[in-house]
């Protein structure tokens, strides 16, 4: 929707700057005494067209004459029912061939702390199905993490039915979207110190699905040692929509390709369909919808090759990091009132309780969904449209979002746990009119630490500015130090197992440790996964039922 600096224009350079990945020209966005260049569109994956198609991507060459990085490369092209169901109105044209690319911002001062910078690789978010690195202003961006003396790299990655399609066996496995993310990694360590970036000094981090994205990338064995910290915000391996099991991502790929038109079956005939249909089918709107629990059709799949093992024995085997990990105070509000068929909020409460819990995922699902429903009616006195954001919430964000930080610190990560509890109730634009209240919810604080609004313009007030300058301090902070306290502060505690809830409130003026999320809610969804088979599946093996 628009940065806090999104009406300034940068310079481009004339003089090419020789990187080890090829020479490259790029822009100069000055801020004061301060100054960043930006490179942007660098692609790091060969074109993953034709035989590339479903397949994991090839390291781009190196090359040898000036490329022109002044402007972001293309989006992905997007597909499945999160797609279908927001249209984000882009006005720019997706491009299969080239959307894999990344932008690297590097400060142009010299650094009295460092040699080399610490390096910090932001994932976006869009429920694997939608958004790009070019949705961030790239001036806004320069004035925000690169001016606490870090580099900062922005991906491009694969969307939809193109990163997660699936075939549940080894003709097409899926996951080529966490397959894009690991090769951007890897082009981090071979070729960010020439930007004058540290490669050993790496930390990730994304929201939304860019945090599921982040916490996926630190169990997998072919990520999980190209980074060094991460931070999933909003997201995690645990929430509903991160990974389905092999068997399920079939069921919605079969069901997807169907609706496009395929008449064959098995493995092989399903992959040579959709390697083989055009991309404008794809990009068709057509009013898919998939049988299976969730919101978005294509994401990550348990498939024996990224995730040889159930996740819990894979956190269980990674080395340890500091990690922050977190979600804002309200995640459900942003989801809970933007359906265009809304009705009532305990009606619309009893839809999303039914998308997300079906029969595969629940052995019997009219008692869970009765279940849920009766506790979110009845845990409060408050109105029926705070249940129904409490729900939203819990449900897509809040408890898998604990669940994550409860297993990485059972597990003997240094886990730095936050809720954030800021928002700017004039900055909601458009959308604000149609909320019933306006608290800190969903992307709230990304125009805080990437000067991006998302949901609206991000024009901030004196207030805002001060917030931003907090949260680029924290979150540089933990990059560089793999702490996220201010200089001289101790008051964010490392998370604790046994506190349960206990985290970091984040908000204006004063920040504190409290003892209680939301008191206590979202215990009710945690224990819920012990029925949930899928989840059980996936994080532990049980009920496996499925052989690759």
């Amino acid at each position: 929707m628009g940065g806090h600096l999104s009406h300034l224009k940068p310079e481009q350079h004339s003089n090419v700057f020789v990187a080890s990945c090829g020479p490259v020209r790029g822009n100069l966005y000055r801020h004061g005494e301060k100054s960043v260049d930006g490179f942007l569109g660098i692609p790091y994956a060969k074109p993953p067209i034709g035989e590339l198609r479903f397949r994991k991507p090839v390291m781009a060459d190196v090359w040898s004459k000036p490329r022109d990085c002044f402007e972001y490369g293309p989006r992905c092209p997007s597909s499945g029912m999160f797609y279908e169901k927001i249209d984000l109105k882009n006005q720019d044209v997706p491009d299969e061939a080239n959307c894999l690319t990344l932008n690297v911002f590097r400060p142009r001062w010299q650094s009295k702390e460092y040699i080399k910078r610490p390096v910090m690789v932001f994932i976006h978010g869009g429920g694997f199905e939608l958004c790009a690195s070019r949705d961030y202003c790239d001036y806004s961006l320069t004035g925000t993490l690169p001016l606490k003396d870090v580099l900062v790299v922005t991906i491009n990655y694969r969307l939809g039915a193109l990163a997660f399609f699936s075939t549940g066996d080894e003709t097409c496995p899926g996951n080529f979207g966490l397959w894009d993310q690991t090769l951007a990694l890897k082009w981090v360590q071979k070729h960010i110190a020439s930007f004058g970036g540290d490669s050993n000094n790496v930390t990730i981090f994304g929201q939304s699905a860019g945090g599921v994205s982040v916490d996926l990338l630190s169990l997998s064995p072919h990520s999980r040692d190209l980074f060094h910290k991460f931070v999933p915000m909003s997201g995690s391996a645990h929430v509903p929509f991160a990974i389905r099991t092999a068997r399920n991502q079939l069921n919605v790929s079969l069901e997807y390709a169907l609706n496009k038109g395929f008449t064959g079956s098995g493995s092989i005939e399903l992959f040579e369909f959709m390697k083989n249909l055009p991309v404008e089918k794809l990009l068709e709107r057509t009013g898919f919808e998939h049988s299976a629990s969730g919101m978005v059709s294509f994401g990550p799949n348990l498939d024996g090759d990224f995730f040889p093992k159930p996740l819990e024995e894979l956190r269980s085997e990674a080395s340890k990091k500091p990690v922050m990990i977190g979600m804002a105070e309200h995640e459900g509000l942003l989801f809970a009132f933007t359906d265009p068929h809304f009705t009532t909020a305990d009606e619309v409460l009893k839809k999303k309780i039914a998308a997300e819990f079906k029969e595969d995922v629940v052995d019997n699902p009219a008692k869970v969904r009765q279940d849920i429903f009766e506790y979110y009616m009845n845990f409060n006195r408050e109105s029926d449209e705070k249940k129904l954001v409490a729900y939203t919430g819990d449900s897509i964000f809040n408890a898998g979002v604990i669940l994550a930080a409860k297993s990485l610190a059972t597990h003997g990560n240094n886990v730095f746990f936050y809720v954030f509890g800021y928002c700017n109730p004039d900055g909601f634009g458009p959308i604000g009119g149609i909320l019933p209240f306006k608290v800190p919810t969903h992307c709230t604080e990304l125009r805080y630490i990437v000067g991006e609004g998302v949901y609206s313009k991000f024009e901030p007030s004196e207030t805002d500015l001060k917030m931003l300058e907090y949260m680029t301090t924290t979150f540089s902070n933990f990059a560089k130090y793999g702490n996220p306290n201010i200089s001289g502060s101790t008051k964010w505690k490392s998370y604790i197992v046994n506190d349960n809830h206990k985290h970091f409130h984040i908000t204006y003026p004063d920040s504190e440790m409290r003892e209680q999320f939301h008191g206590g809610r979202c215990r009710f969804l945690e224990e819920m996964n012990n029925q949930n088979n899928s989840y059980q599946e996936i994080f532990f093996g049980k009920n496996n039922r499925f052989s690759f």
